[in-house]
């Protein structure tokens, strides 16, 4: 074959593929464009929902054990994620990270010395297995906060006293956060969604719940984060699924948390507490599970690693 006609042989070949190399890339660049819309899709602010001074009223005495309480039943959370318009004045925290070693997996109590907090939440061991006993107490805001429920997987009533447990401030039914749309499509009824942990900053309480199971098992709708207005029991915002499970921290404007699970990608984000939106998303090797944040430093507990963020 002589030089000439290798030339255009390769000519023609070059005219029938780029087209198709640039048909396939701009069909690719639709569709990540078509994803990022869906993904950046927002509602209106809600400046007036957030009140940092704001604190709850007692509606009455408290008594540990009284357990015919007028339960609020909390509305079903957006499962598909509802996040507002960012305010961008706000400044976001941004994660550099400083440090990743391995840790020994049974010393989860070493590693809450190490970083100077307490161990959270507290955690009862010993009550039987009803909903009449606290599976969780959590002390945040000024508040303690008691889950109740059959188990450790279940517990989806709340209630919320002062820290001497005297006053009645609020008790919730989170039994509508149980089962996401997905769980349903699936016919995996046992894949019900969990309270892992709760904030509460002036008006607005915080709240991650998750599946302690497989994303596949609910099409993809657990690991969220939403807020609520405790003045009137509404959902300001619930993240996009897949963002926190296990714990989380707050820090300035930012809220830090993370998601994953075995066979899964494991991540830590960084998301905006005013409008629920994500604004950054780091890659860890294990699931995320405790964070502390202390000196503009974040630390956090992976199953088999732990890691300090700067900011």
């Amino acid at each position: 074959m002589n030089k000439t006609l290798r030339i255009t042989i390769m000519l023609v070949l070059a005219c029938l593929l780029i087209p198709g190399q640039m048909c396939a890339q701009k069909k690719k660049a639709v569709r990540k464009k078509k994803a990022a819309t869906t993904a950046l899709k927002t509602y209106p602010a809600r400046d007036d929902a957030f009140l940092p001074d704001y604190k709850l009223q007692p509606v009455g005495p408290y008594t540990s054990g009284d357990f015919d309480l007028n339960y609020t039943l909390l509305p079903a959370p957006y499962f598909e994620g509802h996040v507002l318009k960012r305010d961008m004045s706000r400044k976001q925290i941004r994660l550099k990270q400083i440090a990743c070693t391995p840790n020994e997996i049974t010393d989860e109590d070493e590693w809450w010395e190490r970083v100077g907090a307490s161990k959270y939440p507290y955690r009862y061991e010993n009550y039987p297995m009803n909903e009449d006993h606290p599976r969780f107490k959590y002390s945040t805001g000024g508040y303690s906060v008691f889950l109740y429920g059959p188990d450790w997987g279940h517990a989806m009533k709340m209630v919320i006293t002062d820290p001497e447990e005297k006053n009645l401030y609020a008790a919730y039914d989170f039994t509508n956060y149980l089962l996401a749309p997905g769980a349903y499509k699936k016919n995996l009824l046992g894949a019900t969604q969990s309270i892992d942990d709760v904030v509460i900053e002036g008006n607005v309480m915080y709240v991650v719940f998750s599946t302690n199971t497989y994303k596949d098992s609910t099409l993809g709708q657990t690991g969220y984060l939403t807020a609520i207005d405790l003045r009137n029991d509404e959902t300001i915002w619930t993240t996009q699924p897949m963002t926190a499970s296990w714990q989380m921290a707050i820090a300035g404007n930012s809220i830090v948390c993370g998601y994953g699970m075995t066979d899964e990608p494991d991540y830590v984000h960084v998301v905006d507490k005013y409008s629920g939106q994500r604004v950054q998303r780091i890659w860890v090797k294990k699931a995320p599970e405790s964070f502390v944040v202390r000196d503009h430093k974040v630390y956090v507990r992976t199953y088999s690693f732990d890691y300090v963020f700067s900011y």
